[in-house]
């Protein structure tokens, strides 16, 4: 990160900084945490140094800011969304064996916007030999600085962190890695224009004005997805509680195990006897006291001092689980599907915002690709049922039945089947009704029944 970064970053991305980096950090899980050693659990006073490496290797992480996290994508992620485009554009939605994903860009849009409730999208010129825009991202750590016209809320101005590898002139084997600052910005000729900066924001490289198809753009082809909506301003990260309760629950499990460690060892306890005396434990030594009111015994912990630690885990457990939308949780087996669904409406509620807002931010980062390749722009449309379908076993009985005995013609049962998306969605109605079998026939009634004159 460029070291003055605080001196001309935009109040919103200082804010949420530290916010950033420790959810990060929590998302990668116990080897990242305990590798910055005191930055998450500070050294105990008078604690030595071969103290604290015990205190830190017994510490126990909880994953559960990475296990939300990817459960909440997968979640999003369960049905593949439903694209509507032309041939032009029908490339982005694929995945090329040696390129661009789709489906990588995708899953990482939605994760990146779960964990940190921002990312961005940039269309830059083709690479070489291809006539297609790349199509570049930028985690929320990477883009400091933004401004926006203040009528038509449009970017004038972003400036985005690169991280490129260069290689060393002295060892063709070793690569470098090095910071640049890249300023998007509309200039006053009411074009896009691209420079490079250093730390204190000075030009170092040439001015460039990027065209596609040779055409000059009038726009900064740069999409920022917020978790919240498309957007400039940041949006409070939606794992910022519980990366936080995640490093409560950490310390707090650092000082109970050390506490166990302290006291659950029985320390044995000799009196009456001289300090000198060469003492052994275990089953084959005898100890022979010689003073008669010499007295040997374990002092072992018999308080409960260490239960409020254990409680204050359960607790944060229990707090983060809440918060983290118990996705795990598929409710016990005498609930009805649809009280688990009511339960769960307003916790999917987030999740259910953040597809809309990854729906919108990936529908004009494509529309910014079609317009710059002259042609129409697709049709992106995720899936929004996150809870999927609600049917139960005995509500398709039921539906069956009613076909099987006349009260339901065949459409119509084709018809509830498709809308709880039970239906193979490649395969038409026709074919559906053609793999049902018709209903028995009727029975006629009998036109003199009891043979009554």
């Amino acid at each position: 990160m460029a070291k003055d970064i605080t001196k001309w970053a935009s109040p919103d991305y200082l804010r949420y900084l530290n916010a950033w980096s420790k959810i990060r950090d929590c998302f990668d899980g116990e080897d990242r945490i305990k590798s910055l050693g005191t930055r998450y659990l500070p050294q105990l006073s008078g604690q030595s140094n071969a103290d604290y490496n015990n205190y830190l290797t017994r510490a126990l992480f909880f994953p559960i800011t990475g296990k939300t996290a990817t459960a909440m994508c997968g979640l999003a992620m369960a049905k593949a969304p439903k694209i509507q485009t032309n041939d032009i554009m029908a490339p982005f939605f694929k995945d090329d064996k040696i390129g661009y994903q789709w489906s990588e860009l995708m899953m990482t849009t939605y994760l990146e916007v779960i964990m940190q409730g921002r990312y961005g999208i940039l269309i830059d010129a083709p690479v070489v030999g291809s006539t297609m825009p790349s199509i570049c991202p930028y985690i929320a750590e990477s883009i400091p600085k933004w401004k926006l016209d203040p009528l038509t809320g449009q970017a004038v101005s972003i400036i985005l962190r690169e991280m490129r590898e260069v290689e060393d002139p002295s060892d063709p084997h070793a690569v470098n890695v090095q910071t640049v600052l890249r300023n998007c910005f509309i200039g006053p000729d009411g074009l896009y224009h691209v420079q490079e900066l250093n730390d204190d924001l000075e030009p170092v490289g040439p001015l460039v004005t990027p065209t596609f198809m040779g055409n000059t753009i009038d726009f900064i082809p740069f999409t920022v997805i917020g978790a919240s909506g498309v957007h400039g301003q940041c949006d409070k990260p939606p794992m910022q509680d519980i990366s936080t309760i995640n490093l409560s629950h950490y310390l707090t499990s650092a000082d109970l195990e050390w506490g166990r460690h302290i006291v659950g060892l029985p320390t044995p306890v000799i009196s009456g006897v001289d300090s000198s005396t060469q003492l052994k434990i275990g089953g084959t030594a005898a100890w022979i006291l010689p003073d008669a009111g010499a007295k040997a015994y374990y002092l072992e912990f018999q308080g409960l001092g260490l239960k409020s630690l254990e409680t204050a885990m359960q607790d944060k457990i229990q707090l983060m689980a809440s918060i983290s939308a118990r996705l795990a949780d598929t409710g016990n087996g005498s609930e009805a599907a649809e009280a688990v669904r009511l339960r769960y409406l307003g916790e999917s509620a987030s999740i259910a915002q953040i597809v809309t807002s990854v729906e919108l931010g990936l529908n004009q980062v494509f529309a910014m690709v079609a317009k710059l390749m002259k042609t129409e722009a697709p049709i992106i449309e995720m899936n929004k049922d996150l809870m999927g379908p609600t049917m139960t076993v005995k509500d398709m009985a039921v539906l069956f039945e009613a076909y099987l005995g006349g009260a339901l013609d065949k459409g119509t049962l084709i018809y509830n089947l498709r809308q709880m998306d039970l239906l193979d969605p490649d395969v038409t109605d026709e074919e559906v009704a053609g793999m049902i079998k018709d209903p028995p026939p009727k029975p006629t009634p009998l036109t003199n029944p009891g043979n009554k004159p």
